[in-house]
């Protein structure tokens, strides 16, 4: 493919420069801790442009005017990039920056024309070493309308970032579309502060109001597509019906899948934390996944890892739960031992045999004992082994395992979709890819979406018609790794309310698994539901309400002149209870879309 790559050195000068940073702008409070102005009063202008989105026309990158007179970075892309990074401007600093410094965020946008619904424009802000393959300190998408909008963004430095070295950067390429930037500041607090006492700008989402039309719409649609009538008859040895048998009906276990990833070590060995994270799981959720143990590259590596990868999944077989096998192949040298890399660059037959190998041998381990395995991890993402290999020997992967454990679903596994608005384009090619591994006779029995939100959710109203992209494909699809990583646990409680809705409420939508629940064990802490003292997030009350109650039927009811009892319940396995007098009868039944009434004789 032919790129059009633009790097260029913006220099300029004006004379009401915003960008000439100081700390005027901050509270009195704030500005007696002396924080290190990480621009100098005249590193903007120097910016860094870059555009290799092979657009329809180069993008354009202009220093202007604001409409008040400061100066501003104007950036207009005529076409949506293959990847919202591939347009971007980005700052280096002059001050050297500590691992764990507490930095404070300050960013004015506005947005010229966007070609969206809204008119809202949409960039990411991101923060990060050069050349660095850390993770970003901070990425956020942030939005605006023509009016202009100026977000607080607190953070803290994953890693050390010397002067000169950090990036500060955002990305145009979600959207076609013209932005105006008018101020970036970055304070550096050191450890003079907590984050927590830093200003923030409250993030929100379209339909979160009370009484939405969509919510209201989609918790209709759970009603008609995840209950069932209930109807049973109670009578004597006679057929006679039994007036005032008291029935008390409990599902036991929901059709669809509702899951956490657990950590192995924790389940594996007795803890102090062990009881208490035991008993969660085995209220919130009927499904697991380990969490690190299976996953390409780890299960030979770390034969502690190893042993406690299979004592953890003996305890969730002896506990009842379903489980879910994550992952077969990972496609990422960082994702795998040294030795990955190390065996393609000297013997690529030998490379392919290893990797069938370890296919077969995780999934011949667990033959019949899991209900699905993620094949592929992050195929679209991470290409590092197609470098050594050809891309259709996924294809091989899929019938290799399917052969091995032909009762287990075979996923395919995937980010970036359900959360931003490049969610659709992300789908599309998602979908692509499916299909092109499918006509090539891969058993592709489930589609997996990962599910991770960031500070700005998507509306849930869009998430519904993006799940119904998937239905033409005709397979089910699970929410397989979901978490919102914020600090604001109001809206992350009300959103993960409303994407659960969301999701429940889709036909083709079959599971719903979680990627841990307690900040102690969790790879993004402020996802978590249980704080590390095991006190309850508002995400987990909502989760509790939802899940566990609303979704999770139960109900007593006494039989009437008719011996009938009626209602409804979700689709699962239940447990019924019948008592009347001494007389007391225990049964195991199911409710379907296909039900009939159950008729029990009670004697």
């Amino acid at each position: 493919m032919k790129f059009n790559t633009l790097i260029c050195i913006a220099l300029f000068v004006c004379v009401a420069n915003v960008f000439a940073q100081n700390n005027t702008n901050l509270p009195a409070e704030l500005q007696t801790l002396n924080p290190i102005n990480c621009f100098s009063n005249n590193s903007i202008k120097e910016y860094t442009a870059r555009d290799i989105s092979n657009g329809i026309k180069p993008a354009i990158f202009e220093n202007n005017l604001n409409k008040t007179g400061e100066s501003a970075v104007n950036v207009e892309v005529f076409s949506i990039a293959k990847s919202h990074y591939d347009v971007a401007t980005s700052w280096k600093t002059t001050k050297n920056i500590k691992k764990g410094d507490v930095i404070l965020a300050r960013v004015s946008l506005r947005a010229l024309y966007a070609k969206q619904e809204s008119g809202e424009a949409v960039v990411y802000f991101y923060v990060q070493r050069e050349k660095s393959s850390a993770d970003k300190s901070i990425i956020i998408q942030l939005g605006a309308g023509p009016e202009g909008k100026t977000y607080d963004l607190p953070f803290i430095a994953l890693e050390d970032m010397p002067a000169g070295e950090e990036q500060i950067s955002i990305s145009y390429g979600a959207l076609q579309q013209k932005v105006e930037v008018s101020s970036i500041q970055v304070f550096n607090f050191e450890n003079k502060i907590k984050l927590d006492k830093l200003p923030t700008t409250r993030f929100t989402y379209n339909g979160r109001e009370n009484n939405a039309a969509w919510r209201n719409e989609a918790l209709q649609r759970i009603e008609e597509i995840r209950t069932a009538p209930i109807e049973i008859k109670i009578v004597d040895r006679n057929k006679r019906p039994i007036l005032g048998a008291k029935v008390e009906v409990k599902m036991l276990q929901s059709d669809f899948i509702w899951g956490t990833a657990v950590n192995e070590a924790i389940l594996a060995n007795d803890l102090p934390d062990t009881p208490k994270y035991k008993k969660v799981l085995q209220e919130f959720y009927n499904t697991i996944v380990i969490e690190n143990g299976f996953k390409g590259g780890s299960w030979k590596i770390d034969p502690k890892r190893q042993e406690e990868t299979i004592k953890a999944f003996e305890w969730g077989e002896k506990n009842g739960f379903r489980q879910r096998g994550h992952n077969l192949v990972w496609p990422a040298w960082k994702f795998n031992p040294k030795s990955t890399k190390e065996l393609a660059l000297k013997n690529p037959v030998a490379f392919e045999k290893f990797i069938e190998d370890e296919i077969r041998d995780k999934a011949s381990f667990l033959k019949d004992r899991v209900i699905a395995w993620d094949v592929v991890n992050e195929l679209l993402h991470e290409k590092d082994y197609f470098l050594y290999l050809p891309k259709d020997i996924v294809v091989k992967w899929f019938q290799i395992a399917k052969e091995v454990d032909p009762n287990a679903a075979m996923f395919i596994n995937e980010y970036g979709m359900l959360n931003s608005i490049s969610s659709t384009k992300m789908i599309n090619e998602y979908l692509q890819v499916i299909a092109e591994l499918k006509s090539k006779g891969a058993p592709i029995d489930g589609i997996g979406i990962q599910g991770h939100v960031g500070r700005q959710p998507r509306d849930p109203a869009q998430v519904i018609s993006d799940l119904e992209l998937f239905r033409p494909m005709g397979i089910p699809v699970q929410i397989t790794e979901f978490d919102i990583n914020m600090k604001d646990e109001e809206l992350q409680a009300d959103y993960t309310r409303d994407f659960l809705i969301a999701c429940y409420s889709s036909p083709i939508v079959t599971g719903f698994t979680m990627w841990g629940f307690w900040e102690s064990k969790h790879w993004k802490k402020d996802a978590a539901m249980f704080r590390s003292d095991w006190s309850e997030k508002p995400n987990a009350t909502v989760w509790r309400d939802l899940v566990t109650q609303q979704w999770k039927t139960s109900f007593r009811q006494d039989s009437n002149k008719e011996g009938l009892v009626k209602s409804k319940g979700h689709l699962g396995s239940y447990e019924m209870t019948i008592t009347k007098g001494n007389l007391i009868k225990k049964i195991n039944f199911s409710v379907a879309k296909n039900n009939k009434p159950l008729e029990v004789i009670l004697q």
